[in-house]
């Protein structure tokens, strides 16, 4: 009937005890006293009136006397159903600070004898009320709180409460839904079976984090800790993007390389392989293992093929083949690895190959070890062992090939003069000596050979004047005369430079009334004079001048005559019908298109060398030198103090003082030097001084002779100690009188 008071009420009252007992003592003739067996009694029948007011009514010497019973008749009454969480709890906390009192203590018969209910009972009921106040309220801490209290208190039932705390904590773990929640559950209950999901909750929640984050040590943490993660994959491949983002960007080769080991099929791979084909390529080492080590890492980047062709030419090299080598050189023309081919001849065969372009000639001209030259063809065959003398060409005044090609036998003329005891002759393409080596020198003139047998200088009045007395051939090697004199000294008549034959049917050259002069009629229409001859200019130009005009008119081999205001000592071929000449009035260097006729640059270049590897070397009207291309566009965009044309598709250049050699594309593909320059006569080779010392390199920087030597002496016009520096038949003398040959047999 009491059970609508409220709880508050009741733990108001109980706190009232303690003040108002001196009142009960003070009223205890008029109240009778009360003992904690009444009270207990009351809460075993559930009757929190009569419970508390028997509480109120115990006397001071019953408190005195038996504290501990008035302690469990308290605890008893604040854990009675219907308290609130707070009592519940200071009542179980009295009773596990006094258990062990209460049950030893003397007065439990006084209490309990006779009784319906027991100290067991009460405990019991205590332990149960508490228990279902703390999980009717379901809070961890409580759970934990409670806990404690309940081993301290030996409580009955203390695997459920622990399986309670257990409960709880796990689903506060799912609540937090953290890591650290996760570990700090498996830290404590290690035997829980909540253990399995809390590890899966962990592993997802790693796996959520991992799979937004960023960071790779992230990822590569949740992947090394979680491999059979259901969804592991998902990180692998986050992870790898993430890696191939930052290193496709870093050009760091190096980290390259790791990931395509690592992750061999991604999607990406062969763009990956492409961009490190593109670092590592240029850096390669110039050698047959390293290009085979790129081929086989890289089979399918752009630069493959181009890998797989300098392996062939390594390969050919190797073998030194003469015919696959010299197949290769007409096939591809001059790169940087012909100087290491002519190595290859020289030191398996001991050849010495002197022809300065083998795509020229239809015999190759070469020397052995002995010094004596001989020809092969282009397929490698000998066509003339080498019995024949290397000289110099002195040549005559008698007009004639130029000096450097006389001894080859040019595919245009078919012949070749050869050297024999100090004699000349000449040979044809089969390899026949056609002009027997009789000769005290050749002339090749323009469809006639002239053989000098004797010469007579001049005298008296003509002493600057010489006459050759000559026996003169055809080009197939048919003796045309025994005797024909040529006369050659100051005057321009003297020259045989009235060549007709040149011209195509339609134009006619006509004698005048001077020997000096001629007449030219195209279709026969007079259009000028020439005065002292045709003289060569290019395949498909001639040049000649009037009479008493400085001016200079060039002539097409169809009779176009175009008059130029250049002088005519110093012109310069470029390339085809493109010339670079001096201007008459002004002084100015211009380049002239002969074809079309007009001046395509003027005023820019102070000199202009002929073509060389599709690139013209020019020298500014500031001194400075540089490269352009047909066009005259510019090919590379730096200047040097001094450069020299290409060669082997290399070029030295000169810059601040120091020496080097630059491929087409203007990049420095040597060693620095303190001065370098072409050996001449040699191409791809190139003399080179360090430190004082000099030698000589090729276009791949190979050292061909050691830097280590001292030139004969300084150069004649200058202190370039390099312009001493030249080959005679393939053998430099160094000023300690040691010679030294270019190539040789090992």
């Amino acid at each position: 009937m009491f059970g609508y008071l409220p709880t508050k009420k009741i733990t108001i009252m109980i706190k009232r005890v303690s003040i108002t007992f001196a009142l009960m003592l003070m009223s205890a003739a008029a109240v009778k006293a009360q003992s904690p067996r009444v009270v207990l009694k009351s809460i075993a029948e559930g009757d929190k009136v009569k419970a508390v007011e028997r509480l109120e009514k115990i006397n001071l010497k019953t408190r005195n006397e038996m504290p501990e019973m008035c302690i469990l008749a308290e605890a008893a009454l604040l854990t009675m159903d219907g308290q609130n969480i707070s009592d519940m709890m200071r009542g179980y906390e009295m009773l596990t600070q006094h258990i062990e009192t209460i049950r030893t203590s003397e007065h439990l018969d006084k209490v309990f004898k006779g009784s319906d209910i027991s100290l067991d009972v009460m405990i019991t009921l205590i332990e149960d009320n508490s228990f279902a106040s703390v999980v009717s309220y379901n809070r961890e801490q409580k759970y934990r709180e409670y806990l404690a209290l309940a081993i301290k208190g030996g409580h009955s039932r203390l695997a459920e409460i622990k399986v309670c705390v257990e409960t709880s904590a796990y689903e506060g773990v799912v609540k937090e839904h953290s890591v650290d929640a996760c570990d700090r559950f498996l830290a404590e209950f290690s035997e829980s079976k909540h253990s399995e999901a809390v590890l899966k909750l962990r592993a997802d929640i790693r796996y959520d984090k991992a799979m937004k984050s960023s960071e790779e040590a992230e990822m590569e943490l949740f992947i090394a800790e979680y491999p059979n993660y259901s969804r592991v994959k998902d990180v692998e491949n986050r992870l790898m993007e993430s890696r191939y983002k930052r290193i496709s960007r870093s050009e760091n080769l190096d980290e390259m390389r790791w990931f395509v080991d690592l992750y061999p099929n991604y999607r990406e791979i062969s763009r990956l392989k492409q961009m490190m084909a593109n670092i590592e390529y240029p850096m390669l080492e110039d050698s047959r293992e390293a290009l085979e080590a790129f081929v086989a890492y890289y089979p399918s980047v752009r630069q493959a093929g181009e890998a797989k062709s300098r392996i062939n030419t390594f390969m050919i090299i190797e073998r030194a083949n003469i015919s696959e080598i010299l197949k290769y050189i007409v096939q591809h023309g001059y790169e940087r690895c012909y100087t290491r081919m002519q190595r290859a001849i020289a030191e398996k065969h001991g050849y010495l190959i002197l022809t300065p372009d083998i795509r020229e000639v239809s015999l190759i001209r070469f020397r052995d070890e002995e010094g004596r030259v001989g020809y092969m063809a282009a397929d490698g065959r000998i066509v003339v062992s080498p019995k024949y003398e290397l000289r110099g060409y002195v040549g005559l005044g008698i007009p004639s090939d130029r000096a450097e090609a006389v001894f080859e036998c040019l595919k245009s003329r078919g012949l070749a003069i050869v050297v024999k005891d100090g004699k000349y002759g000449a040979i044809n393409s089969r390899g026949e000596e056609v002009i027997p080596t009789i000769y005290k020198d050749v002339a090749f003139l323009n469809n006639e050979v002239a053989c000098v047998v004797e010469s007579q200088s001049g005298r008296g009045s003509e002493w600057q004047k010489t006459t050759y007395i000559c026996t003169t051939y055809d080009y197939n090697g048919t003796k045309l005369e025994d005797e024909r004199c040529y006369s050659t000294g100051s005057g321009i008549a003297d020259y045989n430079n009235w060549d007709t034959t040149w011209f195509n049917t339609n134009v006619s050259i006509k004698d005048t009334h001077s020997e000096w002069e001629k007449s030219i009629y195209v279709n026969g229409k007079f259009i000028g004079s020439a005065y002292g001859g045709f003289h060569a200019l290019t395949a498909n130009y001639r040049w000649f001048q009037a009479k008493d005009d400085e001016k200079i008119n060039v002539i097409a081999r169809n009779g176009n005559v175009v008059t130029l205001n250049f002088r005519s000592y110093d012109i310069e071929i470029i390339y085809d019908n493109v010339i670079m000449a001096e201007s008459i009035s002004t002084g100015n260097r211009c380049v002239i298109d002969l074809d079309r006729q007009s001046i395509i640059s003027k005023d820019k270049f102070r000199e202009m060398y002929p073509i060389c590897d599709e690139m013209i070397l020019v020298q500014y009207v500031d001194n400075s030198f540089g490269f352009v291309n047909r066009n005259l566009s510019v090919a590379i965009s730096e200047r040097y103090d001094r450069a020299f044309s290409f060669s082997c598709g290399t070029a030295a250049v000169i810059k601040g003082g120091v020496g080097y050699l630059i491929d087409t594309s203007g990049k420095q593909v040597s060693k620095s030097y303190d001065d370098i320059a072409p050996l001449a006569g040699h191409k791809g080779l190139y003399k080179v001084s360090k430190d004082g010392k000099c030698g000589i390199i090729d276009a791949n920087d190979d050292v061909v002779i050691e830097i280590e030597y001292q030139p004969l002496q300084s150069g004649r016009y200058s202190g370039d100690r390099l312009t001493s520096i030249h080959s005679v038949a393939g053998v430099i003398e160094w000023a300690n009188g040691v010679k030294t040959l270019i190539f040789s047999k090992k």
